[in-house]
C-alpha cells in the first residue's frame, strides 16, 4: 500500500471510531509494521494537521472531540475521478424499472466517494457525448445475453458502406463501446473471420441454440490492436503524416495508435506515422484538421484524401 493511500485509510479509520484505536488493529488495516503506523500517525498529524490524540490508558489513537477535520486534496488520479463521473452519468441515464432501487444505491456511493475526495456537487461537472449512437435496447439486451451464455446470434445489419443489409450468423466475442458507439466483435460464420458490428445498425436478433466457436485470446488481441481504429485486422500499411507546428503540440498529446511514433522536425511540426489497414477512420480524424495535416504516405492514402476533398468541393461550386 501506498504512503498516501495509508494517510487516507487511516483518517477514514479514525473518523469513523467510536473508540480509540489501538496500534496493532491499525498495522492490520494499513498491512504494514508497527514502526509505520507511527510514521504515518505522524504524517497526518503533523503534516496535514490532524487533531490525533492519545489515549493514555491503553495507548490508542483518536480523533479530538467535536472536531472538523477534513483531510484536504485529492487522493483520486484525474483519471479515476473520470471514470467515476461517467459512470455517475451513465447510471442515472438508466435508472428504470427493478434496476432503479440498487442503482439508486450504487448512485449514492459514487456520491460519497466522490466527496470523499473534493467532488462535493456533481452538478458542475457536466459530460457531454457528441454524436452519441445509441442501439436498440431489445438488440443490445439480445447480443448482451447470448454474449453472456455463449450462443451464437443470427443478426439483420445494414452496413454503412455499402448501404446494403445481409443476415449474418455470428460468434459473440466481446462488446466495445468506442468513440460513443457499442460494437459487436465477433467471429462472423458468413466471412469466416473476426467482424465488428456496429450495435445501431443491428435491425433484428435471434439467439440460437448452437454454441458459440472460442477464439484464443491473442488471436484476438492481435487482430483488435493491429492497425488503426475500430476497423481492425492485421496492419498492412504505414500512414506517413507532417502535423503543421500550428497544431503540432496539440497533436502530440492524442494517442492515434498504441505503435504510433512521433517525433518532431527541425521547423517545429510533427512526423507521425500509424499503421493502418482499412482508412476509412484515418481518413476522418485526418480531415478534421483540415489544411494541418499533410499525407506524405502511401500513395493510396494520399489518392483517398484528394479524392474525398475533390469530392467534398464539389458540393460547393455554384
Amino acid at each position: 500500500m501506498k504512503k498516501q493511500d495509508k494517510i487516507y485509510l487511516l483518517n477514514q479509520m479514525l473518523k469513523a471510531a467510536r473508540f480509540p484505536i489501538s496500534k496493532e488493529t491499525i498495522a492490520e488495516r494499513l498491512e504494514c509494521s508497527i514502526a509505520t503506523v507511527y510514521r504515518t500517525i505522524s504524517d497526518l498529524r503533523d503534516g496535514y494537521g490532524a487533531p490525533i490524540e492519545t489515549d493514555t490508558d491503553n495507548g490508542g489513537f483518536y480523533y479530538a472531540e467535536n472536531d472538523s477535520f477534513e483531510l484536504p486534496g485529492l487522493r483520486l488520479q484525474s483519471d479515476e475521478i473520470e471514470a467515476l463521473l461517467m459512470a455517475s452519468h451513465l447510471l442515472e441515464d438508466i435508472q428504470s424499472g427493478l434496476l432503479k432501487e440498487p442503482l439508486s444505491r450504487l448512485l449514492d456511493n459514487i456520491s460519497n466517494l466522490l466527496k470523499e475526495h473534493g467532488i462535493k456537487d456533481k452538478k458542475n461537472i457536466q459530460i457531454i457525448y457528441a454524436l452519441f449512437r445509441k442501439a436498440d435496447r431489445k438488440i443490445f439486451s439480445s447480443v448482451f445475453t447470448a454474449l453472456q451464455d455463449r450462443n451464437r446470434i443470427s443478426i439483420e445489419y445494414d452496413a454503412r458502406s455499402t448501404n446494403s443489409s445481409s443476415t449474418r450468423i455470428v460468434s459473440p466475442l466481446k462488446l466495445t463501446n468506442y468513440k460513443n458507439a457499442w460494437y459487436l466483435d465477433s467471429w462472423c460464420h458468413l466471412r469466416n473471420g473476426i467482424r465488428s458490428f456496429a450495435l445501431e445498425q443491428i435491425s433484428s436478433c435471434t439467439i440460437l441454440s448452437d454454441k458459440c466457436i472460442e477464439i484464443q485470446h491473442q488471436q484476438l488481441k492481435d487482430h483488435f490492436s493491429g492497425s488503426y481504429g475500430i476497423f481492425s485486422g492485421e496492419a498492412t500499411q504505414t500512414a506517413r503524416l507532417k502535423i503543421s507546428n500550428k497544431v503540432s503540440k496539440w497533436v502530440a498529446k492524442e494517442q492515434w495508435h498504441s505503435d504510433q511514433k512521433l517525433s518532431y522536425l527541425q521547423d517545429g511540426s510533427l512526423f507521425l506515422e500509424i499503421p493502418y489497414n482499412n482508412d476509412i477512420e484515418l481518413v476522418m480524424d485526418i480531415l478534421r484538421y483540415g489544411e494541418n495535416i499533410t499525407v506524405l504516405s502511401p500513395d493510396s492514402l494520399v489518392q483517398k484524401l484528394k479524392s474525398t476533398l475533390n469530392g467534398m468541393q464539389k458540393n460547393y461550386l455554384s
